[in-house]
């Protein structure tokens, strides 16, 4: 019966020793198995990853030049809408020369008229009188020499103002048709041009509009792949914690299985006097941790009364639209000393955001807007933050059909309220634009109407 045991206990042993080695090995398969598809799946996202990155560089990059060709076709726009607005001003005086010409096509053609009536009463006078005959008889008629060169002089004279008669007419009929068509082709010209600039006005529309619509759909793609190279970031990190956790859980898995074969070599007194050893710790533990009751249950007491007693964190207030200055007389103020440098700020993008700047009166449009402001009193902002994006968001919105001399009016020229001036009233407004720098514009422009989507904003009540 012993031996009996002794073999059941020696092979209960043996076979332990030799399914632990397999279970461990089979584990470690299992466990590197697991680490090398993590490892392949890591690397395939972050490949996919540097393709995103490099995606969006390109898409930033096209972004960018998108920006500047559509802020050049814009000035382009603009410089047109002016040369527009030139050629329609040349053609309405050009007709005001016509008009004024045919009155004195009129009175011309009457002077003429009536000369034609002089001529035609001289030669019926001739032809009542023989003719030309009757200057022969004025000469014959003399009674001396010096009688007859005083009727010779005096035929002369008569003859030379029929004659000066008749080329004054048709100098002129000359001076007449030459002005006329000089006049006919100066209007023709400025037609022509006037058709031209429009055509090329139309042209920079739909340039714009289709680079517009490009400029979208790249921010689209854009925010698509930042939103794309987040998610990736995301499954790399959750890659990374998962191949850590089965580190972890391979080295606690190695641990355990070699725990049993040590204890199972270990002589059984051994493992009886670890055994008393750890109820000697368990026992000697539970007396430190009673010992330590009372003590611990003062001190986090009076943690707790220092927590109560601290006072509580002030929320930040939170920061609402831009309030609307109550300063009024700074709106006369603003547009005086703005329109004291029309015609002499020329304009310069990103211009107006240092002291050299604001002292040589170099500004763009936001920066035009905010000095003109700064200059009576009115802050709308930092220096060197300014932007149309940030006065869009100052004072607040009212509706284009309500605007009042002062209110800030935002036009879409290269980018959605990519640029802003000062409503003057009755049409007109005072800006910095890189086509003529400070002036003073009409909102009835063909550039301007188009560009003005009815962003307005009162930053003074």
């Amino acid at each position: 019966m012993k031996k009996f045991i002794t073999f059941g206990l020696a092979s209960v042993i043996g076979a332990s020793g030799l399914f632990i080695p397999l279970t461990h090995e089979a584990n470690a398969q299992d466990f590197e198995q697991k680490k090398q598809e993590l490892d392949s799946k890591r690397f395939e996202v972050n490949t996919n990853l540097q393709k995103k990155k490099e995606e969006l560089s390109k898409l930033e990059a096209k972004q960018e030049a998108l920006a500047l060709k559509l802020k050049e076709i814009d000035e382009k726009a603009l410089k047109t809408s002016d040369q527009i607005e030139e050629k329609q001003k040349e053609n309405e005086k050009t007709k005001k020369e016509i008009k004024a010409l045919k009155k004195e096509i009129a009175d011309t053609e009457k002077r003429i008229e009536e000369r034609n009536e002089f001529l035609k009463n001289r030669v019926r006078a001739l032809q009542e009188n023989g003719g030309s005959t009757k200057y022969i008889d004025v000469l014959l008629g003399a009674k001396s020499f010096s009688d007859f060169i005083s009727r010779a002089g005096a035929v002369s004279t008569l003859i030379n103002a029929d004659s000066e008669i008749i080329k004054e007419q048709e100098r002129d009929k000359a001076e007449l048709q030459k002005s006329e068509n000089e006049l006919n082709t100066k209007l023709e010209n400025v037609q022509k041009t006037l058709s031209k600039l429009e055509t090329l006005q139309t042209d920079l529309n739909k340039q714009l509009d289709e680079k517009d619509k490009l400029f979208k759909q790249v921010k689209k793609q854009k925010g698509t792949a930042t939103s794309e190279i987040s998610e990736l970031n995301s499954q790399s990190d959750s890659i990374a914690s998962e191949k850590d956790a089965t580190i972890a859980s391979q080295k606690q898995a190695e641990k355990e299985a070699k725990e049993p074969a040590r204890k199972a070599k270990e002589p059984a007194s051994k493992a009886k006097e670890v055994q008393k050893q750890q109820r000697q710790a368990s026992v000697q533990t539970e007396d430190n941790i009673s010992n330590n009751d009372s003590g611990s249950s003062s001190n986090n007491s009076g943690s707790s009364n220092h927590n109560n007693s601290s006072s509580p964190r002030q929320k930040p207030s939170s920061g609402g639209g831009s309030p609307v200055s109550s300063n009024v007389g700074g709106i006369e103020g603003a547009i005086s000393t703005g329109s004291s440098i029309v015609g002499k700020s020329p304009y310069k993008w990103g211009g107006g955001r240092s002291q050299a700047d604001i002292d040589a009166r170099l500004f763009d449009c936001s920066s035009f807007v905010r000095w003109a402001f700064a200059s009576a009193g009115i802050n709308l902002g930092p220096v060197g933050g300014t932007s149309t994006d940030m006065l869009v968001g100052k004072g607040r919105a009212v509706s284009a059909s309500d605007m009042k001399r002062g209110d800030l009016v935002f036009f879409d020229t290269y980018k959605v309220n990519g640029h802003v001036g000062i409503y003057l009233g009755n049409g007109t407004f005072l800006n910095d634009n890189s086509s003529r720098g400070v002036s003073v514009d009409s909102m009835s422009n063909v550039y301007w109407k188009k560009a003005f989507k009815g962003v307005v904003r009162r930053v003074v009540e």
